[in-house]
């Protein structure tokens, strides 16, 4: 049984303390990956299952370095077992699939003993993600919506909800216009903002008051949520 045990140990290249310490350093890493995208997502919801994920994969992907070791063999043989795992969960936002390979790269860099790359690169990023969630990098600028409605040509000419537009926006930009409804119907698009002393429900109480204009739909470009 000894010769076994220290058969697989010299095949693994690695001790009891090394792989306690590497995967301790790659949770630890995982718990702040984790913290950092909850912080930076706090406009958002956040589902408990992609925290505990983060965690869990920079953890498994620190175990799994270690049993690949310097074997090609057995990197191959980990290629062809994950070829037939399929995961037909949707990522919707492109921010997720970054911190999904932040805790790959984490539990790699953990995985193989370079602690150095682990620590300090890792704690670089969180740095970076830090600060463009401080200064509001890529944010539109607040009290911006994208409006969209349908109007009955005949009946609601164009000036009616320019009046509207002139009072309660400070700015508007008409983005498409579209026919519908054979013909008789168009579907407006405009990029606007409000004024400070006018609110949505106010904007869109007086539009929908207005004579054959339909649909009406709000979005506010900071959280992408439909009002």
């Amino acid at each position: 049984m000894d010769r076994l045990f220290n058969y697989s140990v010299t095949l693994n290249y690695f001790g009891a303390v090394d792989i306690i310490l590497n995967l301790t350093i790659a949770f630890i890493l995982g718990v702040l990956i984790a913290a950092a995208y909850r912080i930076t997502n706090r406009h958002k919801s956040t589902l408990p299952s992609f925290l505990i994920t983060l965690v869990l994969l920079s953890t498994v992907v620190a175990l799994v370095m270690m049993v690949i070791g310097n074997s090609i063999a057995r990197a191959f043989g980990l290629v062809g077992t994950l070829s037939i795992i399929r995961f037909r969960t949707a990522i919707k936002d492109n921010r997720d699939i970054v911190f999904v390979f932040f805790a790959l790269a984490a539990g790699m860099s953990a995985g193989i003993g370079n602690y150095q790359i682990a620590l300090y690169g890792v704690g670089l990023i969180l740095f970076f993600i830090l600060i463009l969630d401080f200064v509001q990098f890529g944010v539109s600028p607040k009290n911006s919506y994208l409006l969209r409605f349908q109007i009955n040509t005949a009946n609601a000419p164009e000036q009616r909800y320019l009046e509207v537009f002139r009072r309660l926006l400070s700015s508007f930009t008409q983005l498409s216009v579209k026919t519908i409804r054979m013909g008789d119907f168009t579907e407006q698009s405009y990029l606007v903002k409000l004024r400070k002393t006018s609110d949505e429900q106010r904007f869109i109480s007086e539009l929908s008051a207005l004579e054959g204009i339909e649909g009406i739909v709000l979005i506010a470009e900071d959280k992408g949520e439909e009002i």
